[in-house]
């Protein structure tokens, strides 16, 4: 092993050697130039070796430089052989040597392409063009509606639309998009213009009342003609439309809506009318109901009455035969005659009558004779001993 100072004195004759070498080269007359160049290269090596560190350093730095040696391949690899593309996005392979474009089209992912080759990304999933007020690519589209039935000179309305659509690469079709427009940016700036159009130019085939009364046709009819015409010159595909928001000029919109207004009102007074007639038909059938009841109530009451009536006289009939029935057995059993039943009727009358402690008789064209002493007696009788 070396010390130090050797390890330097090998650093300064390394210079010294190469230095021999070239002057070897220069000095040499009429030799093989190339032959003594080999031969110093021995000579400088074999003193060079003589210097050479052993052990776990050289070992150390032997890995050290594989490692880097290694690490700057896969490095230059990744950089020139292999590209990635995200998850959402087609790629159209190109050589930036030769310019030239792959026919093969992927999706999204890590792929190895060979060195100068990459991709030029589509997006895969559905993009969104939108006219609109505010962070939108382009304004509001401004057209004009078609002419008013109901008054042809009118010419129709300006109108403003603030309208989104989506649309959606095939990857069948993205190397001939390429091919059109040269890049995403361009196609897309290509189709805002052309779905724009067909927007304005769809609009004059409706009157203003169709907008707001049967925006959905609208919409419907202007996704498939934007359909179409992307996809003649543009080669994708429009999946959705939708208008966001129509605007008119400010007093036709006031006109529209004191029309709308109006005729709101008077659905109103039409839907009032309805109530009114409901109601009414509910208090004539309300007072017939009430009528129905006052006669199944006077009914009712009759029936009653008449049943009470025919109950009291059953009631009665019962009463007086049975009275009648136990008179007789009364009479059988005390042996009365019918001039003893007859005083006996009027003495239980006058009894039911009574509403003192005293009975009074009178008997009409008799005198009053003067009572002897029996009959003083007899007088002096408490009622309730007859």
């Amino acid at each position: 092993k070396l010390c130090g100072s050797q390890l330097r004195d090998a650093r300064v004759r390394g210079p010294a050697v190469k230095g021999a070498m070239h002057q070897h080269l220069l000095l040499s007359p009429g030799g093989d130039t190339v032959t003594g160049a080999m031969e110093m290269g021995r000579q400088g090596a074999r003193r060079l070796l003589r210097f050479r560190l052993r052990g776990g350093a050289d070992e150390d730095a032997l890995a050290a430089t594989f490692a880097g040696f290694v690490f700057g391949f896969l490095f230059l690899v990744w950089g020139l052989c292999i590209s990635t593309l995200s998850p959402n996005d087609y790629g159209l392979r190109r050589n930036f040597l030769t310019g030239g474009i792959g026919a093969q089209v992927e999706r999204g992912g890590i792929h190895l392409t060979g060195p100068f080759l990459s991709f030029i990304p589509f997006p895969a999933a559905q993009t969104t063009l939108e006219w609109a007020n505010g962070a939108a690519e382009r304004p509001p589209i401004s057209s004009r509606t078609g002419a008013d039935p109901n008054d042809p000179d009118s010419g129709g309305q300006p109108i403003q639309i603030s309208c989104a659509v989506q649309i959606q690469f095939v990857k069948e079709t993205i190397r001939e998009v390429y091919f059109s427009f040269g890049s995403y940016e361009a196609a897309r700036q290509r189709y805002l213009l052309l779905a724009g159009n067909v927007v304005s130019n769809t609009a004059q085939d409706f009157v203003p009342q169709d907008f707001w009364s049967d925006r959905d046709r609208i919409a419907e009819k202007m996704l498939h003609k934007i359909n179409n015409t992307l996809w003649e010159q543009g080669y994708v595909v429009a999946t959705r439309f939708e208008i966001m928001k129509v605007h008119f000029a400010d007093k036709f919109e006031e006109s529209i809506t004191a029309i709308q207004v109006a005729e709101q009102s008077k659905v109103v007074n039409e839907y009032d009318q309805q109530v009114q007639q409901v109601v009414q038909s509910i208090e004539v059938l309300q007072s017939e109901v009430q009528a129905a009841i006052a006669n199944i109530s006077a009914g009712a009451d009759a029936t009653s009455k008449e049943i009470r009536a025919h109950a009291q006289r059953d009631a009665f009939a019962l009463k007086q035969g049975m009275k009648a029935k136990k008179y007789a057995e009364l009479r059988d059993r005390l042996g009365f005659t019918t001039h003893n039943m007859q005083e006996f009727f009027k003495i239980h009358v006058l009894q039911s009558q009574n509403k003192g402690n005293k009975v009074v008789i009178g008997i009409s064209g008799v005198a009053d004779p003067v009572p002897k002493a029996a009959d003083k007696q007899a007088a002096r009788i408490p009622k309730n001993d007859l």
